[in-house]
């Protein structure tokens, strides 16, 4: 078993999403503010709108720190959409999503991100069911991990001849191996049929 240490993550999760939205509905009061002014002063006979403060992004500024706060973001469309466009941006970009990689791509990313607090995850796979199995569940958890980064690599291709030690899960952070953890399937209570929420509890553990 993989000795789990707790590592702090970037800040992107829900609380930044909240801040960078909460700076959008600012920017973008702003900006109507301002045109609301020059309509005006180009065309003085008409009046201008009288409660642009009431519109979708021009809701009343406040600390949201609170679950009810949370509560009522969720309800919101518009923070939903932007929430959306937030994390399609990031897996855009590779987080949250797992990667087809050769081993030269997942060097160079670890070394993109030796500076950072980024998670690395690289999973070791061959043709094997539990490697195809293991691939096809982290698929359907990895994107609520908006700040890691997940590669699938051959494990053929990196040197590892034995198919019974693949799957194998590494687990980058500063540069440096934080996890290594060898024949993945031994992590499970049935190394065989495993599912969804073992995949998941195990991701949550390595990518703290």
């Amino acid at each position: 078993m993989a000795d789990f240490n707790h590592h702090t993550g970037p800040q992107t999760g829900v609380k930044g999403v909240i801040a960078d939205y909460q700076q959008a509905q600012l920017e973008q009061r702003q900006r109507q503010e301002h045109e609301a002014a020059a309509a005006k002063a180009a065309l003085p006979r008409y009046s201008a709108p009288q409660n642009v403060d009431q519109t979708l992004f021009a809701k009343k500024e406040h600390e949201l720190s609170s679950d009810e706060d949370l509560d009522d973001l969720d309800d919101d469309p518009a923070f939903q959409e932007y929430r959306e466009a937030r994390l399609a941006e990031l897996h855009q970009a590779g987080f949250g999503v797992l990667k087809d990689a050769t081993p030269d791509e997942y060097v160079d990313i670890v070394d993109q991100h030796a500076q950072s607090d980024v998670s690395i995850v690289i999973v070791l796979v061959n043709t094997s069911r539990a490697s195809k199995r293991l691939v096809e569940l982290m698929q359907t958890e990895v994107g609520t991990f908006t700040n890691t980064m997940f590669l699938c690599v051959q494990a053929s291709e990196c040197g590892f001849s034995d198919p019974h030690v693949v799957p194998i899960i590494l687990v980058y952070q500063y540069g440096e191996l934080k996890h290594n953890i060898v024949r993945v399937v031994d992590q499970f209570v049935d190394p065989v049929n495993f599912e969804r929420q073992h995949v998941a509890k195990l991701l949550g553990k390595v990518c703290q």
